[in-house]
């Protein structure tokens, strides 16, 4: 599939960009993958579809950045998603712990997005004890911001 027909579940990223963030996430949070029907490449996706084209671009380019950058740079024979799951580790870690501001900032940026995505999916919220936002539910006592909340 060329990316200039990406899937219809896509808005913004190319099925080669998702591609390469879904192998980020998946590394980023596995825990994810045990959930079913949690897609968090395809929810960041929905979300750049909120920024400014110009954000969407760069976080485009990354992507693209970081899939080529260990052959480009003579690293590895292997783009990111060649690589094995240890592989994928170690390539994250050198990200994270790079020399270069580029690299450090990208991947908060990768990380960010991922875990933001997850942490926010109503899916993952069993799984981590939350009962979802406490706004318009009620509460059993008064507090301060109360009325910040509900004026009337």
């Amino acid at each position: 599939m060329s990316s200039a027909n990406p899937p219809s579940f896509l808005k913004v990223l190319s099925l080669r960009e998702y591609e390469i963030l879904k192998a980020a996430s998946q590394r980023i949070t596995p825990q994810a993958g045990e959930i079913p029907g949690l897609d968090l490449a395809q929810k960041i996706d929905t979300t750049l579809a909120k920024v400014s084209e110009s954000l969407a671009r760069e976080f485009k380019l990354l992507l693209l950045v970081f899939e080529y950058g260990a052959p480009l740079l003579g690293l590895s024979l292997k783009t990111f998603t060649r690589m094995s799951p240890s592989e994928k580790d170690r390539y994250l870690s050198g990200w994270e712990r790079s020399k270069l501001p580029f690299k450090r900032m990208g991947f908060q940026a990768i990380k960010r997005s991922t875990l933001g995505a997850y942490y926010g999916s109503e899916e993952s919220w069993p799984g981590i004890g939350y009962r979802g936002p406490w706004l318009d539910k009620g509460y059993p006592y008064d507090y301060l911001g109360k009325e910040i909340q509900h004026p009337n």
